[in-house]
Formats: structure tokens, C-alpha cells, sequence
């Protein structure tokens, strides 16, 4: 039977769900209640179940062990500190679906499944959608007020998410400048300890794996085609209709990528001017703008088709 008593509750067999999250890190647990309440158990989190194996949404989210990793109150330099973390690390969480759905991708294309393909690039691009907007968030704080925490984040810095590498580095990113500066620059304080390189053995693998874009290229061979023929004009009919639409849907994904990383410059920009510095490794807003405007896209030969269309089209 299921009962709902102030969240959504499912009914299920087993107490795996509440014991995923350890009780140190906010994990939640159920307790029997006292008389008046008979077989009625309470969660950790304050709400009330009928079995103690009955998933519940905190249980489910492990929201719980999720809420107890932002610093407390007392803990912030800043208010504005809790809403700089809880943004990146919410950012942190989407590049985990990235990974997660750019991995289906690579399978997908090895496949030939197009139209899953299609679906999951779609999704990707509805993720980069929302990563503009969430920049703006913290253009919600004041220079002052970040100033008043900043000094307390060096060295760490954005080009440590490890994370974001490997979504650039699935998608099919292969630049040797890029691998270079990952490779020379330290990740942490030297002066605190050994640093780490930012170069990881995870992305080791991912350089040396196919890509969304290796494998797109894969698809092209076997098809026979090349990026220029899958575009017929209407209202004639396509017979790679299917490779038109993953094409339109990578280069979204390409655009959106471009727009995310201007919107980060500009952030940055409006938060600590042009010329300030990064926290950790790079020199800051021009480093920003150089990558937004210079690192190559994924997928430049579904680009470079537009130039092949018009030179047919004129001869």
C-alpha cells in the first residue's frame, strides 16, 4: 500500500536506499514511532512512513546526504559564498549527465543508431541551455562581496573540473595547446604540498577513445556520404534525412558551447574587471575570451559543408 505523508513516497521492498547515504553525511534512516502510532516509522529527515523500506523522495534523492555538502552558516566568509558553491556545484552535477549521455552517444553512432543519437545530442544541447542562465545567477553579487570570499578559493579554479575536460574530450576536443597547458599547470598550493597536474589519467583515456566526433566521422564513411550530401533542397526527398537532423543537432551543440563560454567571460568580466587574475592558473577574463573565441569546434567539417554547398551551388 501506498501512503504519502507530506512527500512523495513509493512503495518497495527492501531498506538498501536508506542505508546508500552514510549517517555521517546526512544520510537518511528510519525510527520506529512511539505509542499511538503503531507499524508508523519516522525518517531522518522528519518525514513519516508506513514501512521502513518504502522509498521515499529524500531517500530516493539522498537529498539529505546532498544538503550537508555546502559549508554551514557559520562556516561561509560571505552569505554569497553558499550561493557561489551550491552554483558550481550544481554545474558539476549537469557535466555528469554530459558524460553520462555524450558516452550513450559514442555508442549510439558505433551502432548506427541515428536516431538515438539524434535524441541524446538534443538533450546535451538542452543542458548547455541552461548553463548561460545559471551564469547569470552570480552575476547577482556585488564585486565587493565576492572579493569579501575570492581570496579564500586560490588556488583552486574552474580549469580543475576535471569533469568539464572530459565533456570537451568526449565531444571530440583534441587540441594539442589544450592538452599542453593541462599537462604543464598544477593543480593545488605548491607551497602546501606536492601539486597534482591537471592532466589526469582519466583524460589520458578519453584522448585516446573515439569521440562523438570520431565516431560521427565513422558514420559518414560507412555511409558513403560526406557532410555536404546529406542536404538536399526541399521539397526534394533526402534519402539521409536521418543524418541531416544529427548534423543540425551537432552544430546546436557546437553553438551552444560557443555562447556558454562567452557568457562565462562576461561573467567573470562583470565580477572582477578584465585584467584581475584568475584564482589558480590562468591570467583570468583574457584567458576566458581566448577560449571562447580560439578553441576550435567539434565538429568543423559539418561547418565547413555550408562553404561545399555554396561552391556546388555556383559551379
Amino acid at each position: 500500500m501506498i501512503r504519502r505523508f507530506g512527500g512523495l513516497c513509493f512503495a518497495r521492498s527492501g531498506v538498501e536506499c536508506f542505508r546508500s547515504a552514510s549517517p555521517r553525511a546526512g544520510g537518511v534512516r528510519t525510527a520506529r514511532i512511539g505509542k499511538g502510532a503503531p507499524g508508523m516509522h519516522r525518517l531522518s529527515c522528519g518525514h513519516v512512513v508506513s514501512e521502513p523500506g518504502q522509498t521515499h523522495y529524500c531517500s530516493y534523492l539522498r537529498l539529505q546526504e546532498m544538503l550537508s555538502l555546502q559549508p554551514a552558516p557559520e562556516e561561509l566568509r560571505h552569505p554569497d559564498e553558499h550561493l557561489f558553491v551550491i552554483t558550481h556545484q550544481a554545474f558539476e552535477l549537469w557535466f555528469a549527465q554530459l558524460r553520462f549521455d555524450l558516452e550513450r552517444i559514442v555508442v549510439a553512432l558505433r551502432d548506427d543508431d541515428v536516431p538515438l543519437a539524434t535524441w541524446l545530442v538534443r538533450r546535451c544541447v538542452a543542458i548547455l541551455k541552461l548553463f548561460s542562465p545559471m551564469m547569470r545567477v552570480l552575476e547577482t553579487m556585488s564585486p565587493s562581496d565576492f572579493f569579501a570570499f575570492r581570496e579564500h578559493l586560490a588556488p583552486a579554479s574552474g580549469t580543475e573540473s576535471s569533469q568539464w575536460h572530459e565533456v570537451e574530450l568526449l565531444a571530440g576536443l583534441r587540441d594539442e595547446g589544450f592538452r599542453r597547458f593541462l599537462e604543464a599547470e598544477p593543480s593545488g598550493d605548491p607551497e602546501r604540498g606536492v601539486p597534482s597536474k591537471l592532466w589526469t589519467d582519466r583524460l589520458e583515456e578519453l584522448w585516446n577513445r573515439p569521440s562523438v566526433a570520431s565516431e560521427l566521422r565513422r558514420l559518414f564513411e560507412r555511409r558513403g556520404v560526406g557532410p555536404a550530401d546529406i542536404y538536399v533542397v526541399a521539397p526534394e526527398k533526402n534519402p539521409h534525412g536521418d543524418l541531416m537532423l544529427l548534423a543540425e543537432a551537432l552544430l546546436d551543440f557546437d553553438e551552444e558551447f560557443r555562447i556558454w563560454r562567452f557568457a562565462h567571460a562576461r561573467t567573470a568580466q562583470r565580477e572582477i574587471g578584465p585584467d584581475t587574475e584568475g584564482t589558480g592558473h590562468t591570467s583570468g577574463v583574457s584567458y576566458l575570451d581566448r577560449v571562447a573565441t580560439g578553441r576550435a569546434d567539434f565538429f568543423p567539417e559539418l561547418w565547413r559543408a555550408r562553404e561545399e554547398l555554396w561552391e556546388r551551388r555556383r559551379g
